[in-house]
């Protein structure tokens, strides 16, 4: 069915073949390149792992979400707390997106200024479906046996939005800027065109990750970009569809609830640790996924995380802008400024790298 395609199979890069690994290779050309590193000492990929190696277990790193690149609601936040949030994260698709708009990288802009103030930076994707032309959400068809098949239209159509998002994450790499890369999200539900409670099975959805990272490093020779594989809520299995330790770098949930310490919760946590590798909250909401909640006290959050969750190296919360469901973002709620400056929370001011003796774990894939 064409589901194992590699479309770097036999390729090169320069003089340096591609069966190397990735991440070697990204540290190799990163020299090459003399990117300077952010003032919190990150200049590569290898180094941002083991930052956040450094991180887990001792803190948490704060986080929002802004869509396509506003920064009103960070500085908004800043405004209410003193603090500047450690990550932000974007997208190069608005959620009614459609394939006939080209993806919009205005992202690009904010993340290179919150990297350059010392900040990190997430990049998601809401891609629209290749074979309707439809929003993210559009699940009127799919053609699954063509999406990775040479000389299909739906093929075609995913390739020239894998070609564009590429260009875009270009521009963040020759601006060294090291991407946390969260594609396909919530994978294991039945609400995005990619999800294995639509059409794709498990072992199609594997493939489809596999390609893309291969397309993105190998193909594309990108090489600034962090793997995070979150297959959807804590009711969704954590690790269904993983695609592999090669392919992963942190692994996260999505949480949307006034009861951040659930069962529930907590429990996907574990099964997050179990996997060996970093963990994340690569979305956070209070109240549900159907809406906020103004009233929510973000201590709460914190408190989970410090007592349930400590190997949790950031979150990122989601913002008030998604379908005007205000009360998920950060600023709309209560004790913002608490929750940010207790001990436990890393902000952009806190986030500081310094290589030490690499340990078994801090080598490059």
């Amino acid at each position: 069915m064409g589901l194992g395609l590699s479309p770097g199979s036999g390729a090169s890069l320069g003089t340096v073949p591609m069966r190397w690994n990735p991440k070697l290779l990204g540290l190799y050309l990163g020299t090459l390149s003399a990117l300077a590193a952010n003032p919190a000492g990150i200049r590569t990929p290898a180094d941002l792992l083991a930052y956040l190696r450094q991180v887990s277990g001792s803190g948490t790193i704060s986080g929002q979400y802004v869509e396509t690149g506003d920064l009103g609601p960070i500085n908004a936040i800043h405004e209410q707390t003193g603090k500047w949030l450690g990550l932000i994260g974007g997208d190069y698709f608005h959620y009614d997106q459609r394939a006939k708009d080209p993806p919009v990288t205005t992202f690009n802009a904010s993340a290179i200024s919150y990297w350059k103030a010392g900040g990190l930076i997430e990049l998601n994707l809401h891609m629209p479906n290749p074979t309707t032309g439809g929003p993210v959400y559009d699940l009127s068809g799919l053609d699954t046996l063509g999406l990775l098949q040479p000389r299909t239209a739906t093929h075609a159509a995913f390739m020239a939005i894998l070609a564009k998002v590429a260009a875009g994450i270009r521009e963040l790499q020759d601006a060294g800027v090291v991407v946390i890369l969260r594609p396909f999200h919530e994978n294991g539900g039945n609400w995005f065109w990619w999800g294995t409670g639509y059409r794709l099975s498990s072992e199609q959805f594997v493939a489809l990750w596999r390609f893309t990272h291969d397309y993105f490093e190998k193909s594309q020779g990108l090489h600034n970009l962090v793997w995070l594989f979150e297959s959807g809520q804590p009711d969704v299995p954590v690790t269904v569809n993983y695609p592999g330790d090669a392919f992963v770098d942190i692994v996260g949930q999505d949480v949307y609830t006034d009861h951040p310490d659930s069962p529930q919760a907590v429990a996907a946590y574990r099964q997050l640790v179990a996997t060996g590798k970093l963990v994340c909250m690569s979305e956070f909401g209070p109240k549900g996924p159907q809406g906020g909640d103004r009233a929510f006290d973000e201590t709460t959050l914190v408190a989970a995380l410090r007592r349930q969750m400590p190997r949790t190296v950031f979150f990122q919360q989601w913002w008030d802008q998604n379908a005007g469901r205000v009360g998920w973002g950060m600023a709309s709620v209560q004790s913002a400024a608490a929750a940010l400056n207790s001990p436990w929370i890393r902000n952009r001011g806190d986030v500081s790298y310094r290589p030490g003796p690499a340990g078994p774990d801090d080598h490059p894939r």
